[in-house]
């Protein structure tokens, strides 16, 4: 399947957002979008429910990233490479 570009216009602020919550996710912006294009074509519609802003929890995800970051860059972060490597880790723990 080949692959095309498209340039799009998006607000700097949800972009950043956007991009921390599929970061978050194990996604990149772009495989999101890819993501949501595709369940619109297969849905034949939006893919969305309702659409409910909830700035709290932007700003929770946000502060989470942050602190992440610093996690990392200072190596205090433990990092999982596969999802298998996380459920294991949470399975230990509990």
């Amino acid at each position: 399947m080949s692959n095309t570009t498209y340039n799009v216009r998006i607000n700097k602020n949800i972009r950043e957002e956007a991009d921390v919550l599929y970061r978050s996710m194990g996604l990149t912006l772009s495989s999101a979008i890819n993501l949501f294009l595709t369940q619109s074509v297969i849905q034949g519609k939006l893919p969305i429910g309702e659409i409910i802003a909830e700035p709290s929890y932007t700003s929770l995800l946000l502060r989470d990233a942050v602190e992440m970051d610093d996690a990392i860059a200072s190596g205090t972060a433990t990092i999982y490479t596969t999802p298998e490597e996380l459920f294991k880790a949470w399975e230990n723990e509990a």
